[in-house]
């Protein structure tokens, strides 16, 4: 049964590691493209939260290297005791997390060094990329800074296909105006007008 208990915990965490370190990758690779296009209007948006998830997962890094080296010992005797977990598959569990907890650190480092900007092809956020035709509506506060777009047909009905608000210069706001009414969800005009 401990067999198990090992075997399964450690493959879940191993997958989910493959899957954070995928989407880190895909990340970078869209930052790099984002890089090397002409930005035309750059947000800079909020990063405190990953800065938090920075502070905890390295509190977990570290907590998880004491672990396996073992200078408390409760950890391993409480697996042991509970149950019946033996030495070395409590440190193939603690190291699967360690793994874990590097790509999680790896995903935050990225995301918090993300860029979001517009660039001719479309609009880069710190998640996605939104082609001119996935734009469908936009808010934007020039009082804060503020924009906010949306993704969906529905527009602001729903917040799905939303993005999270994005902050953008007061100097830069008529400019952005300008090529968000030139662009938008233009594609899905042809298509209309087409039909």
């Amino acid at each position: 049964m401990n067999y198990a208990i090992t075997i399964i915990t450690s493959l879940t965490m191993l997958i989910g590691a493959v899957v954070l370190l995928l989407a880190s990758i895909t990340l970078i690779k869209r930052q790099k493209k984002l890089l090397n296009s002409i930005i035309l209007v750059e947000f800079k948006s909020v990063k405190a939260h990953f800065i938090v998830g920075l502070v905890v997962t390295i509190v977990l890094i570290l907590a998880t290297i004491l672990a396996v080296s073992g200078v408390f010992n409760i950890e391993e005797q409480l697996l042991y005791s509970q149950y019946g977990i033996y030495g070395w598959q409590f440190n193939l569990i603690f190291i699967t997390l360690l793994f874990l907890l590097l790509t999680v650190l790896m995903l935050l480092i990225v995301l918090t060094l993300a860029k979001s900007a517009i660039v001719d092809k479309g609009i880069y956020t710190v998640l996605k990329f939104l082609d001119w035709y996935h734009v469908h509506d936009y808010i934007i506060d020039e009082n804060k800074g503020l924009v906010l777009l949306s993704a969906s047909k529905n527009t602001f009905n729903t917040l799905r296909g939303t993005t999270p608000p994005l902050r953008v210069s007061k100097q830069d706001i008529p400019k952005l105006k300008f090529i968000l009414d030139k662009n938008k969800n233009k594609f899905s005009k042809e298509n209309n007008w087409q039909n």
